[in-house]
């Protein structure tokens, strides 16, 4: 039969079902002093979905958020920004410098942290204040679908492995040797934030320690919920150690970790993992769409995870001016062409673990304010979602 029979005879054409996109969160079951991982759940719909804004509102007298970004804002060359309105609402900005539609998938990584005297009960997470437009700018219909955290049972984990994330990237996954990595938990940390004060890092601050493989992690800092360090290079080889999490000495947190031989993530200005990369242009000033850099110019990019260095490093160490080299082949992609690459090694003045790639911008590429840019250390390559500005 023909298709358009049903026209023919005087019947409505068939036009397909629309549908908003929606932002939805799951509901969750957990114990006082834990630390859970939800994610904000992102279907595209019908109609493209370029940007997004909406506000989170929970109960910040017995959790606090930390929030990461998901694959679908990596996967669409975004930047998350986000202001806390009120001590208990906070204000999400998904937006970039390109018209790409975010595809479906997770927005947002939510890691809620309870308090260790949480009271049982059910805790709403409230998403409001929608607000989406489609690549031309204009609005596109967004639905909010709620969750809830309900607290019961005994004391649960203060951190999980999705709670150790790359420093660079803030993706979670195997850990590299001389990886800087940041631990998301519930009261892992000093009641207040503490920095190494003489040095560039310190094995302790402020009573708090980490073994990983039963070696002393370098520590960048150390807050209530959070913890920065870096991974030991005595792990390399192995397959899995243990994460030890000490206060004073006493255990106050543990899980095991993966070792991978490299796991590498791009520092971001903004800190968020996605967006504009740290990058330095030839001239040494900070690459941005404001000042992008040319082609066949030499950038800078920063990262960490790069695995072992030849020679090797001691934990903990500042690179001098005789810097290493990676142990594994590092390469760049820019704009989905090949960097020739000049340097892949520790960066001079910064603490080991901190990568510097000195890459050329390919000349056949198409100059953009937001130009993807990947790196690869060994076999295995950055999470996307990090860009170069180019003219």
């Amino acid at each position: 039969m023909r298709r358009d029979f049903l026209i023919w005879v005087g019947f409505p054409a068939l036009l397909p079902v629309l549908h908003a996109a929606e932002l939805s969160l799951p509901s969750q079951v957990a114990g006082p002093g834990s630390s859970v991982s939800i994610s904000i759940a992102f279907d595209p719909g019908t109609s493209p979905v370029s940007g997004l804004q909406f506000d989170l509102q929970y109960d910040n007298a017995i959790m606090s958020i930390v929030a990461t970004p998901g694959d679908s804002i990596g996967a669409a060359d975004k930047n998350i920004y986000l202001s806390d309105l009120f001590p208990n609402q906070r204000r999400f900005l998904v937006a970039g410098l390109n018209q790409n539609a975010m595809p479906g998938g997770s927005l947002l990584n939510l890691f809620l942290n309870l308090n260790s005297n949480a009271p049982a009960g059910v805790y709403s997470l409230v998403i409001s204040n929608l607000t989406g437009t489609d690549p031309r700018g204009s609005a596109s219909p967004l639905t909010g679908a709620n969750g809830a955290l309900t607290v019961e049972g005994s004391l649960g984990s203060p951190i999980q492995v999705s709670g150790v994330l790359n420093a660079g990237s803030l993706v979670s996954g195997p850990v590299a040797p001389g990886e800087i990595i940041v631990l998301v938990g519930s009261g892992i940390g000093p009641a207040i934030d503490s920095v190494p004060i003489s040095s560039g890092s310190s094995t302790v601050l402020a009573g708090i320690s980490v073994l990983i493989g039963g070696n002393a992690a370098p520590l960048l800092y150390a807050g209530p919920n959070e913890i920065n360090a870096v991974v030991p290079y005595e792990v390399g080889g192995q397959d899995s150690v243990q994460l030890s999490v000490m206060n004073s000495g006493q255990l106050t947190a543990g899980l095991p970790l993966a070792v991978a031989d490299a796991a590498p993530g791009i520092f971001t200005l903004s800190g968020n993992g996605v967006g504009q990369g740290a990058i330095l242009n030839q001239d040494s000033t900070v690459n941005s769409p404001s000042n992008p850099a040319a082609r066949g110019s030499v950038v800078v990019l920063y990262a960490t995870g790069a695995g072992a260095m030849n020679p090797a490093q001691a934990d903990g160490q500042v690179t001098g001016n005789n810097p290493p080299l990676t142990s594994l082949p590092v390469s760049v992609q820019i704009g989905g062409a090949a960097a020739q690459v000049q340097y892949a090694g520790a960066a001079p003045g910064l603490i080991a673990g901190v990568l510097q790639v000195n890459c050329v911008v390919p000349q056949n590429i198409v100059p953009g304010e937001s130009v993807p840019v990947d790196l690869t250390v060994g076999s295995t390559s950055s999470p996307s979602g990090v860009t170069i500005a180019i003219q």
